[in-house]
């Protein structure tokens, strides 16, 4: 069954156009009221209605949206999945180190998102996979799936807005003072996956919130909370090696093999919730490897 939203006309919004009462109310994009339009359905108190009819106090204003097929070339993968928060709206996951975030063309399988899927068939939820924030392989946490293109369309709305508060633990050799990393990263010229810090880059901003000096692997070493402004690819793992502190276990920019994997984590994420407003937040305990 396809996702539905249903909610009253209250006095205030007597007069409204069904199409400001779904934008506004419901908040519903005019690109989605299209498709629904032609592929769903909107009902008043029953009936079919018309997105430029007006609507009255007491209305039942029921919204049919289109049904959702995940992607043709898109594999479903059986397993375990560490499922941290589950409700209509949203599927926030714990991803383990060494897993890919979405399949690719060489690994169409067993990446996050085919497991994903995967419970989403063993427990008939009807929806195409919308994944909100993408982690590098090696990189382990909280990944957010919106369940549904309203969800996925709210949460890109609150990404854009600076709304979706992501923070990360870091490991790093030496120590570094909180700061604010505001340097520009764009493509190597010689390596299609690498990136750098460049003039020419696009803009990206990362905050070192704290800063814990520690020992472990008889090193100093230091344990940082990091929140990112932008999302470039790579962007914690390029601003710490230009800072000279490369991420323990990131051999791509020169950190030191300390683990077999770059030390950084997606260990919460802060946000309103799609439907009701209230400001959530998701945490996902840190790993073995990283407790240190």
């Amino acid at each position: 069954m396809a996702f539905q939203l249903k909610k009253e006309v209250t006095r205030e919004q007597e007069g409204w156009s069904v199409s400001h009462f779904c934008t506004t109310c419901l908040h519903i994009s005019r690109k989605m009221l299209v498709s629904i339009k032609h592929h769903g359905e909107i009902l008043r108190n029953g009936q079919h209605v018309n997105v430029t009819e007006t609507v009255h106090p007491g209305d039942q204003i029921h919204v049919h949206f289109p049904e959702e097929h995940p992607a043709e070339d898109m594999h479903a993968t059986s397993g375990e999945l560490d499922v941290l928060f589950e409700d209509d709206w949203l599927l926030i996951v714990n991803k383990p180190p060494g897993m890919a975030s979405i399949p690719s063309r060489l690994h169409p399988e067993r990446s996050l998102s085919n497991f994903v899927l995967g419970y989403y068939q063993q427990h008939n939820i009807p929806y195409a996979i919308h994944i909100v924030n993408r982690l590098d392989r090696d990189t382990s946490g909280l990944v957010v799936f919106a369940k549904h293109a309203l969800a996925h369309h709210q949460l890109s709305k609150m990404q854009q807005n600076g709304l979706l508060d992501r923070r990360y633990v870091a490991l790093i050799e030496g120590h570094l003072s909180p700061q604010t990393i505001n340097l520009p990263i764009g493509q190597t010229d010689h390596s299609f996956m690498e990136r750098m810090v460049r003039e020419d880059g696009q803009q990206a901003i990362t905050h070192i919130l704290t800063s814990e000096p520690i020992t472990a692997f008889s090193k100093a070493l230091s344990r940082l909370t990091i929140k990112l402004e932008t999302g470039r690819t790579h962007q914690i793992r390029v601003h710490l090696a230009a800072l000279g502190h490369p991420l323990v276990g990131d051999t791509m920019y020169r950190g030191t093999p300390l683990i077999p994997r770059q030390a950084l984590h997606s260990a919460s994420a802060t946000f309103p919730h799609p439907a009701t407003g209230e400001l959530m937040t998701f945490i996902a305990p840190l790993p073995d490897d990283l407790s240190v």
